[in-house]
């Protein structure tokens, strides 16, 4: 009795671990990027500089899949909201929901913490530069490429700091440092 007990304890552990891998390994829709009933920056029906911090903080709890934060001042209406992605998501996936990047940010080299191994990433600009989408991929290589995992998407309210003139380039599709230029970040 007791090894049949030992065996099916094993076997529920089996399929409680592998469950949790496959769901980890399936990408979760990038539907759940779509704006809603507003014009971009909106993430669904969630605006900054219309929005508050209440309405996106109800919406992430609704969504589930990620976590995030917003900042005001102090009038509860949020002018920035950030997504964490929690890496669900890849570049590809991104530029399929929002279209194609309008700026591209150096591709930064590193050591990265999450990955513990040295890490490209980039920031791309959307809507403006009112949509901001940080991705990374764990290895060295210095180059841009949809399968960069998507670390978090920040929203913007019209008339808040976007990305920097003179220190992003123009989109010019996927490429490596012979189209961007790079630089070095410890992060």
């Amino acid at each position: 009795m007791a090894a049949l007990t030992g065996v099916l304890f094993l076997a529920c552990t089996g399929l409680v671990v592998g469950g949790r891998a496959i769901g980890r390994s399936i990408s979760p829709s990038p539907a759940l990027l779509e704006p809603g009933d507003c014009e971009q920056p909106c993430w669904q029906g969630i605006q900054p500089g219309v929005s508050t911090r209440e309405e996106f903080a109800q919406q992430v709890r609704e969504v589930d899949l990620y976590s995030g934060r917003a900042t005001d001042y102090g009038d509860s209406i949020a002018v920035m909201f950030e997504l964490s992605t929690r890496g669900w998501l890849t570049l590809a996936d991104v530029i399929r929901e929002f279209g194609t990047p309008e700026r591209v940010d150096c591709l930064a080299w590193g050591h990265s913490t999450a990955a513990q191994s040295p890490a490209t990433s980039v920031r791309l600009y959307f809507a403006g530069g009112l949509i901001e989408v940080s991705a990374m991929r764990a290895d060295d290589a210095l180059r841009l490429s949809p399968d960069m995992r998507v670390r978090s998407i920040r929203y913007y309210a019209p008339g808040e700091p976007t990305y920097p003139v003179g220190k992003t380039s123009k989109w010019r599709g996927f490429g490596s440092v012979r189209v961007y230029p790079a630089c070095h970040m410890l992060y």
